[in-house]
């Protein structure tokens, strides 16, 4: 069951609601304010919009690289499994 949750984005509080805990959330929210300061936001002359589109592409990009590390991971484990069943099959 979802409940209602504070999380702190950009200096503002947010009440959002969902199934994870508050630590998790509150985690998140602190993930994505380090990728905001690292691009110069919440106080810099850039318009906070500009830096949210900023953050969200570079998150988007991380979690591209993620998945296709974790393809490119997932095969090399199916080959090597292959290989070795191969051999003691």
């Amino acid at each position: 069951m979802s409940a209602a949750h504070e999380v702190t984005l950009m200096g503002r509080e947010f009440r959002i609601r969902a199934e994870d805990d508050p630590e998790h959330l509150q985690a998140l929210a602190d993930y994505v304010n380090a990728k905001i300061q690292e691009l110069g936001g919440g106080g810099s002359s850039v318009p906070s919009q500009q830096v949210l589109l900023m953050a969200s592409l570079n998150l988007a990009d991380e979690l591209f690289k993620i998945r296709a590390e974790h393809t490119r991971l997932t095969e090399r484990i199916r080959a090597t499994s292959r290989t070795l069943l191969d051999r003691i099959g």
